[in-house]
């Protein structure tokens, strides 16, 4: 037999094993290329990048909320102090008309027709 017809199978070259960070050791296809120790690094780092952006995030909506809740407490309170001239008026008008009834059956007004 040849030597050719025992190399059967894939050929992998020595720089392809190696941890893609190029530390020496061995890399891992499961490790995207890298060592353990590599891959330990990088996925720390990827996390705390993660981690920070969604901090800033959260930080972000939770000042956004607070302005939108602001801004709704200064327009209910312009909205109650509407309501509250609307009841004053309310008020003033059915005092008007109750005013209005009781000089239709007051006595003043049958003196005055007799």
């Amino acid at each position: 037999m040849s030597l050719k017809s025992e190399r059967r199978g894939i050929h992998v070259d020595q720089s392809e094993l190696l941890c893609k960070k190029g530390c020496g050791y061995y890399g891992n296809p499961a490790w995207q290329g890298f060592c353990s120790k590599c891959w330990r690094e990088e996925y720390h780092k990827a996390r705390q990048k993660q981690i920070q952006e969604d901090w800033e995030l959260a930080e972000r909506l939770q000042r956004e909320e607070e302005e939108a809740f602001a801004s709704s407490q200064s327009s209910q309170g312009a909205q109650s102090l509407t309501f509250s001239k609307f009841e004053e008026k309310k008020t003033n008008e059915k005092t008007r008309k109750v005013t209005t009834v009781k000089k239709f059956f007051s006595a003043s007004s049958r003196v005055g027709s007799k």
